[in-house]
């Protein structure tokens, strides 16, 4: 006998007993909704709560009968920042927070977010989010970032790798502040320094600074600063578009990997390719701007582009899905912009896409 397959309704329903079974808040359980199911945050809350958007309207006049509203004006708001939706009022944001039990805040957490172009704000959420173990507290509390999962050693490693050498300094001071008062802290991380360093010149890692597999002679290293351009079709629009970002190439062996440099939209880019002679394969993730038109939606795909003979630039053709579900493809193309890898350097294309 076939096992009739669950509803989109009750697959919610569950996973919110099993969250909130697990202590977890409802911004907390509105963030998995919009991640899981691609919805926005004022849309995440209703379907956290197991409302259709007329239930949500009856909750409201319930609770404000002087003020009614319909499924209607739920609609606009949840629609918004779109054209076809309207903005919701101070006043009704924060009773949309009563209504749904959070804060102004959260109902607005995936609308207009520039707090990652403060460099103390991403010393202060990459300091949280660093956990090596399951149920360790991480570096610092801070309530404006959004809790996080234990992650393990290798994606930690990750993400210091992509911190130069001043953040990484800046966030374990600003852990050794917060943390309770130690007179011998100052003394612990200087132990810690000079045990890292004499790590770091231990025989057994020499391996770790080769190349795993060596280069042609005749290939110069792609490592650098790269333009990266595409063009996409957009159905709901009937248009094509361009999409740019400033990409890190980092060059070791025939691998190939990228990642966006930060932009003024929050959009990022992600490249992940294998090199054989003058062909480029592999895939590509790009998680659109928050505030766009495709409201910080993941896409993802694959790519192969050709090397140039001078290794300076990279051309070819992508592959994905869209947002109306069909494969879609088109150019691609990276142009080589600066060798410089230091932290100082970087920055000067931070933000300017």
């Amino acid at each position: 006998m076939a096992v009739k397959p669950r509803s989109v309704r009750q697959e919610q329903s569950d996973l919110v007993a099993r969250l909130r079974a697990g202590n977890r808040t409802w911004p907390e359980i509105a963030a998995e909704f919009r991640d899981r199911y691609g919805v926005n945050m004022r849309t995440a809350f209703r379907l956290a709560h197991g409302w259709s958007q007329s239930q949500a309207a009856e909750q409201w006049n319930a609770r404000w009968p002087a003020e009614p509203k319909t499924f209607k004006n739920f609609s606009y708001w949840e629609r918004w920042p779109a054209p076809s939706g309207h903005a919701p009022s101070v006043e009704v944001l924060i009773r949309l927070a009563a209504l749904y039990r959070c804060s102004v805040a959260d109902l607005l957490s995936d609308v207009g977010d520039f707090r990652d172009a403060d460099p103390h704000h991403r010393v202060r959420t990459r300091a949280h989010t660093l956990s090596l173990r399951p149920g360790q507290a991480t570096l610092v509390s801070d309530r404006s970032v959004q809790p996080w999962e234990p992650r393990d050693l290798d994606a930690v490693l990750a993400q210091l790798q992509e911190m130069d050498v001043q953040e990484v300094a800046d966030m374990i001071a600003l852990w050794a502040g917060d943390a309770p008062p130690n007179p011998a802290r100052r003394d612990l991380l200087l132990r810690l320094s000079a045990g890292l360093t004499l790590a770091a010149a231990h025989p057994s890692l020499a391996h770790a600074t080769e190349d795993p597999a060596p280069r042609r002679s005749s290939r110069s290293s792609l490592s650098g600063v790269w333009l990266s351009r595409y063009l996409y079709p957009s159905s709901g629009r009937n248009a094509e578009f361009e999409g740019q970002h400033y990409v890190v190439l980092y060059h070791r062996g025939d691998k190939l990997k990228g990642q966006s440099l930060p932009h003024s939209t929050g959009s990022r880019l992600s490249l992940d390719l294998s090199i054989e002679g003058h062909v480029a394969t592999g895939t590509w993730t790009e998680r659109t701007s928050p505030t766009g038109y495709y409201r910080g939606a993941t896409y993802h795909g694959t790519l192969q582009l050709l090397l140039s003979p001078a290794d300076r630039a990279l051309r070819g053709k992508w592959l994905g899905f869209g947002k109306d579900f069909q494969v879609n493809s088109g150019q691609w193309e990276l142009a080589w912009v600066d060798g410089s890898l230091s932290a100082r350097d970087l920055r000067r294309y931070h933000n300017k896409l």
